[in-house]
């Protein structure tokens, strides 16, 4: 290795922000091992009319930034239509969310229903256990608890309650969209929420981890396409007390997490602080969730982080859907596009805002934007007039007209990147890359350590050679299997890294996410 190619190495260092002598040894390493033939597994053969690539390096924290409770997604809405689909459908359905070979969720986002009082949309108006008289009747089940149910039997790790409104009987205009939660029905509905959670054990068998007894409060869902309900800041506090009291006597084995802001920058960052210093609000509630509608910038994400830090408190990112080129907005994008947004999105929560959790919006949805059965390709297409809220699409008439297929989305197969191989428990490792257009974050858990890496260099330019560099003192890695997700392929198998040391070479192809999986040897 020559001086130039030292002092290089040095230069690279602090471009990446590290210190000292870590950072001397981590370059020099990485420059070294390249000048030692370090052998780059190929995944596809690169076109000798391409320019060559430079190296993105890649520094792994010498410690873990925080460890990961679960990456899931809601099924709320569309579990009526989807179970009308038929038992077959019914059964791929569990086995796509909640199977090994699918995405093998860690969280199931189970809707709550409020009644659907007022709401328009007839597949987003979740009945009510709740009576007039005030009683609970479970016999009464929505088709909502069989999707529940069968995430329960697939052990799904956490089970999650949550609430878009309360019953009419606890909001202002009496609706389940459009109203506000009362101050007089705050008790009430506390108590109620937390029967409902011991109802759903004792009649179905399930037993829900958490429950979020608000959803956006700053919004009513006023135009009453979907239940909503608003809960005024002064009201929050209040209720995670009441609801974590009641739990604590009904269903001891649940907890109580809020409050769900649709905005980051106005609203997660600017109320929390508010609500949560009520008397005995912050000891009621283990995890603060934001929604991320406001698509923030790293620079508030992290703000969330530091947030977090000063409360003392978890964060998660409990819901995040419907991204465009106009951001929030009408458009069915099943593209790679969409994919490689929804990769980013979950790395800067989970990296950058140091959320513990990931959980996307609908599992499933109908808002194709267009006619399956008389355009049998168009699944495949972007238009504006469907919804970017899904995971997997279905046809609304399906069981009508017979077109009971279901259709995968790329955000899919990305979301399968990271939901199949980073596991609850696993300890999260930030790494520095030398190239923004790379991101990688390493996992930690048992004997398993696994790579996420993100390509964000457009379709078509030529693969990036990544090194990774792990601290020394990190156990000997042996790669066990890579998977690929791109523009032409779905977890497709790959050539595995090498590794020399504690370094991790490989080539990673643009627009992709690659998993690499290694297993752990003691030195």
């Amino acid at each position: 290795m020559s001086h130039r190619q030292f002092a290089e190495g040095r230069s690279l260092g602090r471009r990446l922000g590290l210190a000292g002598a870590f950072l001397a040894s981590i370059v020099v390493a990485v420059v070294l091992a390249l000048d030692l033939g370090v052998t780059l597994a190929p995944v596809t053969a690169v076109s000798s009319t391409q320019p060559r690539q430079a190296s993105v390096v890649g520094a792994v924290a010498p410690a873990p930034s925080h460890r990961l409770v679960g990456i899931g997604a809601s099924g709320a809405w569309w579990s009526d239509p989807a179970y009308a689909l038929g038992a077959s459908d019914r059964r791929r359905i569990g086995q796509l969310l909640y199977g090994a070979h699918g995405l093998a969720l860690s969280q199931f986002r189970f809707n709550i229903g409020g009644g659907g009082v007022g709401v328009t949309t007839w597949w987003k108006a979740p009945p009510t256990w709740y009576q007039p008289d005030g009683t609970l009747n479970f016999a009464a089940a929505s088709q909502a608890v069989y999707f529940l149910r069968q995430a329960a039997k697939a052990r799904v790790h956490d089970l999650v309650g949550f609430v878009n409104s309360a019953p009419p009987a606890f909001t202002s205009n009496h609706q389940s969209c459009g109203g506000t939660l009362l101050s007089s029905g705050i008790a009430g509905y506390a108590l109620e929420l937390a029967e409902t959670v011991r109802g759903i054990r004792s009649h179905f068998g399930v037993e829900l981890s958490y429950v979020s007894p608000m959803n956006e409060p700053v919004g009513s869902q006023a135009s009453c396409h979907q239940e909503g309900m608003a809960v005024p800041i002064d009201e929050r506090g209040p209720l995670v007390v009441a609801l974590a009291t009641d739990l604590r006597h009904l269903a001891p084995w649940c907890h109580v997490i809020a409050d769900e802001s649709a905005f980051v920058a106005d609203g997660f960052l600017t109320d929390t602080s508010k609500w949560l210093s009520y008397p005995g609000a912050s000891k009621a509630v283990v995890a603060l969730t934001f929604h991320g509608y406001d698509y923030p910038d790293a620079a508030t994400l992290h703000k969330v982080h530091q947030l977090a830090v000063r409360l003392h408190h978890q964060v998660w990112a409990s819901e995040i859907c419907c991204h465009t080129p106009n951001g929030f907005a009408y458009q069915y994008d099943p593209t790679m596009i969409s994919g490689i947004w929804l990769a980013d999105t979950i790395y800067d929560d989970l990296m950058v805002a140091g959320a513990s959790a990931f959980d996307w919006w609908l599992a499933l949805s109908p808002d194709l934007g267009c006619d399956p059965v008389s355009d049998p390709t168009c699944f495949g297409d972007i238009n504006a007039l469907g919804r970017n809220d899904g995971l997997i699409y279905f046809d609304l008439n399906g069981r009508a007209n017979g077109d009971r297929r279901l259709y995968l989305t790329k955000r899919y197969w990305v979301l399968a990147n990271f939901s199949r191989y980073l596991r609850p428990g696993a300890q999260l490792y930030q790494v520095a890359t030398s190239d923004a257009r790379m991101k990688a974050l390493v996992a930690r858990e048992g004997d398993e350590v696994v790579v996420v890496a993100i390509n964000r260099t457009p379709q078509g330019a030529p693969p990036i050679p990544l090194v990774l560099e792990f601290p020394s003192r990190f156990p000997r890695l042996v790669p066990e299997y890579s998977v690929e997700t791109s523009f032409n392929t779905n977890l497709k198998p790959v050539a595995n890294p090498t590794v020399t040391g504690s370094i991790v070479a490989t080539l990673s192809q643009p627009f992709s996410v690659t998993t690499y999986v290694f297993k752990r040897l003691s030195k």
